[in-house]
């Protein structure tokens, strides 16, 4: 096959990737399938501001597919904060990821990068094609620009977050493989693509849009934790500081009312990725299944012949650390429940994620509606405070003053003085969000993964025993240009 053909070949790929935009799950087979093959190539799809819109409307349901699993997994069950029944009998198979072992990395998908380049890839298209579009309003052009500019950061912030130098892509079509580039280099380009979100998006937009579309407010977040995660604590601040002040967001103060965060669009998302029935964004066998399966869908789905005792859980432990019996906390009988069918009360499920389609239609895991969260207002109130804290920023007295607006807000006993201020504000993310990805990342940014996993070297960071494996068929494939991290090698 000559170099012509392969790049045809590979532009009606690229054309098929955001064409089939309304779907939510999509493999790599149907793109051979003769009805996408007989698609127009990328250099024609894209040739108005409608295209456009489609185009953008595609990288979210990229994001949408691949997001949800992987950072629970590695953001959640990777940090120690859920677990099987047994640990040794009847076990599911993510339960081993805390264990940070190469064959359980790799059985849950830990070292498959492919479903965020696919995000990336399609940004890029977006990107390269706005410049040609005629006759484009300029809002509705800066607006597309910002969101696929963002999308693009968040997703190499994923990226760089699991793997560390990952290789990095900004054209549309590429065909040559690419070597890992440095962590600083995606970094610097991460800090771009925000930037440009920044100048471009506005603070709000449409109501129907809110949280689940970028906006400005949702680029001044994520660049406040990609800063916190370079350590630079001063600008994380200030980024934290206009996001709260920007009159966009505010707390849902009614603790019974706690579950319409999860609904979606609600006063305190800041970005969230969106699940309507009714526009067949549905999911299946994901962080509902392992979390709720049973008992609030009665079909046998959830990956253990229907019995609740393979549901992942908060270990004992970890939940009489975070709520204490004899203290009042309003997430605890929010966040966790306990179904009448439940045969073991003392592992209370995960509830944040159990908003149904219909009331009481439990028949089908295909009904769950919730919305999967990527930042919200508690999240930056408390990511404040630990920039607050720490001894870049030195402002103790104002970081308990945030720490307090999240804990009131659940009826929590505030916090006065005593023990490690950064640890007490690390314990109030990891159950504030719980569930939500946050806690590895938590953990590895402030240092203090050995402290709180079962990833326990000394040196843990220095050996990137932090960093995810990538698989064995992505280095072969790429020729071997890719190269394993050190710490799996």
């Amino acid at each position: 096959m000559n170099f012509n053909q392969m790049k045809k070949n590979n532009l009606r790929k690229i054309a098929g990737l955001f064409l089939i935009y309304s779907l939510l799950l999509f493999s790599c087979q149907k793109a051979l399938d003769p009805e996408v093959i007989q698609l127009p190539t990328a250099d024609n799809a894209i040739q108005t501001a409608a295209d456009v819109d489609k185009s953008v409307a595609a990288a979210y349901s990229f994001l949408r597919s691949v997001l949800p699993d992987k950072v629970f997994l590695m953001g959640d069950v990777r940090a120690n904060t859920f677990e099987s029944y047994s640990q040794t009998t009847n076990t599911r198979p993510e339960t081993p990821i805390a264990t940070n072992t190469i064959t359980a990395l790799l059985n849950n998908a830990g070292g498959d990068w492919s479903g965020f380049y696919r995000v990336i890839a399609q940004c890029n298209l977006v990107l390269e094609k706005i410049p040609t579009i005629q006759n484009y309003d300029e809002t509705a052009k800066r607006r597309s620009l910002g969101e696929a500019s963002f999308i693009r950061g968040l997703t190499y912030f994923y990226l760089a977050r699991f793997w560390g130098d990952v290789p990095m892509n900004l054209r549309a079509v590429d065909i040559d493989n690419l070597p890992r580039t440095p962590q600083a280099d995606v970094y610097n380009q991460i800090n771009k693509d925000l930037d440009v979100a920044i100048a471009n998006l506005l603070p709000s937009y449409s109501a129907g849009d809110k949280a689940v579309r970028a906006t400005k407010g949702a680029a001044w977040a994520i660049k406040a934790h990609v800063l916190a995660w370079l350590q630079d604590y001063n600008g994380s601040e200030k980024l934290c500081d206009s996001v709260i002040n920007n009159g966009q967001y505010s707390l849902i103060m009614d603790t019974t009312q706690l579950l319409k965060i999860f609904v979606g669009k609600s006063q305190e998302g800041i970005f969230e990725l969106n699940f309507d029935a009714t526009l067949k964004e549905v999911q299946k066998n994901k962080v509902y299944n392992r979390t709720l399966g049973r008992p609030w869908y009665s079909d046998y789905s959830d990956g253990g012949g229907g019995t609740e005792l393979y549901l992942l859980c908060p270990p004992a432990a970890l939940l009489t650390q975070m709520f204490p019996v004899k203290e009042v906390d309003g997430r605890r009988s929010t966040w966790l429940t306990n179904s009448p069918k439940n045969n073991q009360p003392t592992r209370p499920y995960l509830g944040k994620y159990r908003t149904l389609q219909v009331q009481g239609d439990t028949t089908s895991q295909n009904i769950n509606e919730s919305n999967i969260m990527v930042t919200r207002l508690a999240d930056i109130m408390l990511l404040r405070a630990e920039a607050l804290a720490s001894t870049q920023v030195n402002r103790p007295a104002d970081a308990i003053i945030w720490l307090n607006k999240v804990r009131g807000r659940a009826k929590a006993r505030l916090y006065t003085s005593g023990g490690s201020l950064q640890d007490t504000i690390l314990l109030e993310r990891r159950k504030e969000l719980l569930g939500e990805g946050q806690t590895f990342f938590d953990y590895v940014r402030t240092r203090k993964l050995a402290n709180y996993s079962k990833i326990v070297q000394a040196d843990w960071y220095t050996k990137g025993a932090w960093l995810l494996p990538i698989s064995p068929t992505i280095i072969s494939q790429s020729g071997f240009i890719i190269t394993q991290n050190s710490f799996w090698q």
